[in-house]
């Protein structure tokens, strides 16, 4: 061989190694997917849920699956694992909702939407067990798209929805756990933090001990594809736990939070108010329609994301699944 042969291979081995180290570099600390046939669930627990926690998420995805089995549509597997997770107070949903600042307001978001276009939300509603069920209502019993508020909770209860507030004592240890954290961000005096005592718009007095827990909204999912392709996807939240009396993130935001056409369905979580200015959902979806595989769209878009910023994509396509965040994040899949 050569020299300049040699140095031929040797520049362009190094060059492979420095794109492999990139490459590896870049990889989100929770990526999965691949192809698979046939019906398909993928559910998520929220960004930042430990993988310890992926029990959840995985008899989630097996409840949904096992309704696809039973000639159920998508939208009917996508509805039973999110609601598996809005009952599971381990994540912040339903049961596990986050208290708000003032240590007894629950606002939750939900949202839901079909391949064939139907979309249906409610948000920062109060005083029910599983939002996502309400979307549901929203979308069969009304002419509406997305109920809010006050209006949203009396709907629900109307139709038959029981009045109660979702509160657990895994939503009461977090709470306890934040205002804790809240004491060194209240006694800062700089302008980097944003000042929630000065805009405290809750009806009731701030509480002695509120002193930025970290925000963490968390937020739980489900997508699916039954056997005739078709494709829906799901979200329930309870919302960050640091926030105005009234926030709405991306889960009940069209083409935000979640996404669902005949390529296939895809559902956020993270920084709402990042994933909204990023129309998050409806893009990767966009990737899914012009033949990218899921597992190669949800990685792509986290990669790129500013890391200072929590994301989770789950998607499935006509031919697998993907699942891609750049912390760690409990999820499941279950097919057949």
């Amino acid at each position: 061989m050569s020299l300049a042969r040699f140095r031929h291979i040797a520049v362009v081995g190094a060059a492979l190694l420095a794109c492999a180290g990139e490459a590896h570099a870049a990889t989100p600390p929770t990526l999965a997917g691949g192809r698979r046939a046939g019906p398909l669930v993928v559910t998520h627990g929220g960004v930042g849920s430990p993988s310890s926690l992926a029990d959840g998420p995985r008899a989630a995805a097996d409840t949904a699956l096992r309704v696809l089995i039973a000639g159920g549509s998508s939208l009917d597997a996508a509805l039973a694992g999110t609601v598996w997770l809005e009952n599971d107070p381990r994540f912040n949903a339903g049961t596990g909702a986050n208290i708000r600042l003032d240590g007894r307001t629950i606002q939750m978001d939900a949202s839901i939407m079909t391949g064939e276009g139907r979309f249906a939300a409610v948000g920062a509603i109060e005083r029910v067990r599983n939002p996502v069920l309400v979307a549901r209502a929203v979308m069969d019993s009304t002419p509406h798209l997305f109920l809010v508020g006050e209006g949203a909770t009396r709907f629900a209860h109307q139709i038959g929805f029981e009045d109660v507030v979702p509160v657990s004592a895994d939503a009461e240890a977090k709470y306890r756990l934040r205002m804790k954290r809240q004491a060194e961000v209240f006694a800062r005096t700089d302008t980097s933090f944003f000042d929630w005592r000065r805009y405290w718009n809750f009806p009731g007095p701030l509480p002695a001990d509120v002193l930025g827990w970290g925000k963490r909204g968390d937020t739980v999912g489900t997508v699916a594809r039954d056997a005739r392709g078709r494709f829906a996807a799901t979200l329930s939240t309870g919302g960050t736990s640091v926030t105005l009396c009234g926030r709405v993130g991306d889960v009940p935001v069209y083409g935000a939070g979640l996404y669902a056409g005949p390529a296939g369905a895809v559902a956020c979580t993270g920084e709402g108010e990042e994933i909204i200015k990023r129309f998050m959902a409806r893009s990767v979806y966009e990737a899914l329609a012009s033949g990218v595989p899921a597992r190669r769209a949800v990685e792509r878009v986290v990669a790129e994301f500013p890391d200072r910023f929590d994301l989770g994509l789950i998607a499935v396509d006509r031919d697998g699944w993907g699942v891609a965040a750049n912390r760690d994040m409990a999820y499941g899949m279950s097919g057949r």
